[in-house]
């Protein structure tokens, strides 16, 4: 059921950012939903998990941004490795928290992106330090909000199969 929620993250957040990129150029650099994607299931996921979703995650990244192929897919491993990592060692539950996570993860990514590029591609154009403000700002939010919006779907999940359970076991007696 999870790699089921997985699948079908990845897959909207490829159709968003498909969408965002033929609508306007900059929207690749506003935010990374695939980042999005990596860092919300390993909030609840073990380290080694994180790292295969974030991996699959960056992947899927790459193949479809049509950058150096495995970019991604290393910075997203690490990424989501972190944040499980950090999940593990600290309580994070509240909306700012989980923003500030996600604000983080991106900063961590950004990172990792200017580092690799600047080794594996000497002379590259590298992003400032503004994309990587706007990139955590916009991430941080992102990832909030869909925090919030999934523990609410969650919760009215909960109470549903709640009051189905007690109407039948009701009907049963």
């Amino acid at each position: 059921m999870r790699l089921g929620r997985f699948v079908a993250a990845l897959a909207a957040a490829a159709a968003v950012q498909s969408l965002g990129l033929s609508l306007h150029g900059g929207f690749f650099v506003a935010i990374d939903l695939f980042l999005v994607v990596a860092v919300y299931f390993s909030l609840d996921d073990p380290p080694v998990a994180s790292m295969l979703r974030g991996t699959a995650t960056g992947l899927v990244q790459d193949a479809l941004t049509g950058g150096l192929f495995g970019l991604h897919g290393f910075a997203d491993t690490l990424v989501a490795w972190a944040a499980s990592r950090l999940r593990q060692r600290v309580v994070i539950q509240q909306p700012p928290q989980v923003g500030l996570l996600f604000a983080l993860a991106a900063a961590l990514q950004h990172t990792l992106l200017v580092a690799l590029q600047y080794f594996m591609l000497p002379g590259s154009l590298l992003p400032g330090l503004g994309v990587m403000a706007l990139r955590m700002v916009a991430t941080g939010v992102a990832g909030a909000l869909i925090y919030v919006v999934a523990g609410h779907i969650r919760r009215r999940l909960k109470a549903w199969r709640e009051r189905r359970r007690r109407k039948l076991a009701l009907e049963i007696d």
